[in-house]
């Protein structure tokens, strides 16, 4: 500590400073005259100023201009230091100052009592320097989580490419900078332009004409061996080169004097090879390989590779896709010309063969056994034509259904009769199973008709003599068809509806190892030289397609101890506005308006069945009206919230109880449950849940809600009629 003249403080001059030279900060104590009068170590020390010439005590405004000559305050910062002495309102207030050196002061400047000014001067640097450290890594990680949201929202990849580039080119001081993409084979590869940029300093300094010959150059690519990226892209290594402009492999149309350091990058793909490049041109006196944004680089080249890669396989996918559309258009045109080749000849085979049959005399056996073959032979090759045209349209999505109301058990009876004459041949035993819940159906029955057949057929082909096939048509539940062999992984809802079509044979039966050639077109089990059952494989496909078309599956049963079982599953829900005959003729989605049918079962009050499914309606109907119920139907949610909120409704007409499925269109059945519970008039109503939520813990949800009990779908019916005597304290009935 230096002073020239008394103090004001009562401190011994040694005392003085001792403290004054171990405070941190630079101190300085000017007078009334702005002379300094002391000053610590520190501040000598960080001007560089010699203790002689401050002991001359220099005036404040002389100290400034020797800092200013120094360079280490620009005359700029002079002048606002001289100001802030000056004003009143900023005494003690911190002025922040940035010398030329990098260093960052703040500069607080206090009256004294003797009209004096104490400067204390803070050395922030270390400080500042954490802070722009903090906050260019904050810049870099929003980089990196920019480019992130680029690639996963955007397809673009030339706006990717700018994404990174921008940034790259501003945080590393680059005149230039550009992504290029390497395209091609071996040695006819060529380094194409994705994006670049060049800064105005650089067109200012160097003029459009010397840009535009760049751009020129990497508009036309660089062709395989030319330049030093193809080094980057055999290596894998990044490149840096300090002259690039004398570079004995610099490609001639970029050796331009304004091009100071190099630096090019690899763009790596999954597979490590390099599939482009990355090149800035770096201004700044730090060398692009001591750059701290190493790791910006190498994440914006990874980021650049995987939406290069994604780019081109979406490019490879669109040119197949035109080639695809391309090759089923040809497909088309040549299956059109071949049936309508094909047809002319079969129509005269079948047509004279019918009138030969006609014209030839019964005596003549070997004659008509002759001409009956070449009937069944061009049958069978228009059979052919005809399933090929049919599995083409549905691919093709030119094949329309023709839904109609249709008898399932008449639509039956009929395929049997049709294939009755192929089952004597071979002595077989053919049955019909019938489920009488279910008869008319929306379907196209031609279609249909032709599924039906199919299986028949392949039941009545691999089925040895005196063997035996069944049809059967049940009622079922999606939960039945988890079990069974599908040839598609489509989502099965347990509680939908279907019309299960099977053909259970006694034949030869399919090996576990063959089950995934099912379904195929022109697939079969047994396609060697040597086999003995004839066919194209085309029947499964087509009774598959034809399926699909009603949205529904096909499956083939699992674990059967002889032969096979292949079903047709039609969901019913597709079909709900059919009303099944079953029914009982309720009004459907009116509110209560009074007592239903007179019923001694429950003291003439119905049972209120909230179901959407129509088949579902049915089948409970069916059940509950054969024990003596009433029964009341409502098919949504909203309905129900009708209902309950309905004038019409009293004491009197309120059920004995309700069933509630609680998968409903509208309001789910637990909010239900939830708002009959808080109604006054219809909380004390029993209620059932009626639902395919199996999982655990769906009864503690449903009861939780306020069930008086749960149920789940496929119905034991055994076990629902027995909660529902109890609920409703009703006897079983006679």
């Amino acid at each position: 500590m230096h002073t020239f003249e008394n103090s004001t403080w009562d401190i011994e001059d040694d005392e003085q400073a001792l403290i004054l030279n171990r405070v941190g900060d630079a101190i300085a104590l000017f007078n009334a005259e702005r002379r300094l009068t002391l000053f610590n170590d520190k501040f000598r020390e960080m001007f560089d100023l010699s203790a002689d010439w401050l002991s001359q005590r220099p005036q404040l405004a002389d100290i400034l201009d020797r800092l200013v000559a120094k360079s280490f305050w620009s005359a700029e910062q002079r002048n606002q230091v001289m100001a802030h002495c000056d004003e009143p309102t900023l005494q003690n207030q911190a002025m922040p100052l940035q010398q030329a050196n990098q260093t960052y002061l703040e500069l607080l400047v206090t009256n004294t009592s003797n009209q004096g000014q104490l400067f204390i001067l803070r050395d922030l640097t270390r400080e500042r320097q954490s802070q722009l450290q903090l906050a260019g890594e904050v810049h870099r990680l929003r980089f990196l989580l920019g480019l992130t949201e680029k690639l996963q929202t955007s397809d673009n990849l030339e706006e990717i490419g700018k994404f990174a580039l921008n940034y790259l080119v501003e945080a590393m001081g680059a005149a230039f900078g550009d992504v290029k993409v390497v395209s091609g084979q071996g040695k006819n590869r060529v380094a194409g332009p994705l994006t670049n940029q060049i800064s105005g300093q650089f067109i200012a300094t160097y003029g459009k004409p010397a840009i535009a010959a760049m751009e020129t150059v990497l508009q036309q690519g660089v062709k395989y061996g030319e330049g030093l990226l193809w080094d980057v892209v055999d290596t894998g290594k990044p490149m840096f080169v300090e002259n690039y402009a004398e570079h004995p492999k610099s490609v001639p149309g970029f050796r331009h004097p304004g091009i100071g350091q190099l630096g090019i990058f690899p763009i790596p793909s999954a597979d490590g090879s390099i599939i482009g490049v990355v090149t800035l041109e770096s201004r700044t006196l730090q060398k692009l390989q001591e750059a701290p944004q190493q790791d910006m680089l190498l994440a914006a080249c990874r980021t650049l590779g995987a939406a290069i890669e994604r780019a081109q396989s979406q490019e490879r996918l669109q040119r197949i896709n035109r080639d695809l559309e391309q090759a089923s258009r040809l497909k088309s045109e040549f299956l059109a010309s071949m049936s309508h080749e094909l047809r002319t000849p079969l129509n005269s085979i079948l047509g004279f063969s019918e009138l030969m049959l006609k014209q030839l005399p019964e005596d003549a056996p070997r004659k008509i056994g002759h001409v009956k073959a070449i009937r069944r032979s061009g049958q069978h090759l228009l059979n052919l034509i005809n399933d090929i045209l049919d599995l083409s349209k549905i691919e093709s999505g030119k094949f329309e259904l023709d839904l109609e109301n249709v008898s399932v058990q008449n639509l039956c009876r009929e395929c049997l009769s049709m294939v009755q004459p192929r089952a004597d041949r071979k002595r077989l035993l053919l049955s019909l199973e019938l489920d009488y819940r279910i008869d008319r159906v929306n379907l196209d029955a031609r279609r249909v008709r032709q599924m039906i057949i199919n299986l028949l057929s392949n039941a009545i082909k691999f089925t040895p003599e005196k063997g035996k096939v069944r049809l059967s048509v049940t009622l079922a539940y999606g939960s039945q068809l988890l079990d069974d062999f599908r040839p598609d992984d489509s989502t099965v809802n347990v509680s939908t509806p279907y019309l299960c079509i099977a053909v259970t044979d006694t034949g030869i039966g399919i090996p576990p190892e063959k089950r995934n050639l099912l379904f195929r077109p022109f697939q079969q089990i047994d396609a060697s030289l040597t086999r003995r059952h004839e066919g194209t494989g085309l029947g499964l496909a087509l009774t598959k397609r034809l399926a699909e078309m009603h949205g529904g599956t096909v499956s083939l049963k699992a674990n059967t101890a002889v032969g096979s079982t292949f079903a047709i599953w039609l969901p019913l829900h597709e079909m709900r506005h059919v009303a099944p005959p079953s029914a009982a003729p309720v009004a459907v989605n009116q509110p209560l308006s009074g007592p239903a049918s007179d019923c001694e079962a429950c003291n003439g009050q119905a049972i209120l069945v909230v179901e959407d499914q129509p088949y579902n309606q049915a089948l409970i109907s069916e059940v509950l009206e054969m024990e003596g119920f009433a029964v009341d139907l409502v098919s949504d949610g909203h309905a129900m919230m009708a209902t309950m909120n309905s004038e019409l409704v009293t004491d009197n007409s309120l059920p004995c109880l309700i069933l509630m499925d609680v998968q409903l269109p509208g309001v789910d059945g637990l909010t239900l449950i939830q708002s009959l519970r808080q109604h006054p008039l219809w909380q004390s109503v029993p209620i059932v849940a009626v639902t395919a939520m199996a999982m655990p813990g769906d009864r503690d949800r449903c009861l939780a809600a306020g069930a008086d009990d749960y149920i789940t779908k496929p119905i034991d019916f055994d076990l629902l009629l027995q909660k529902t005597r109890q609920l409703t304290q009703t006897p079983a009935a006679d």
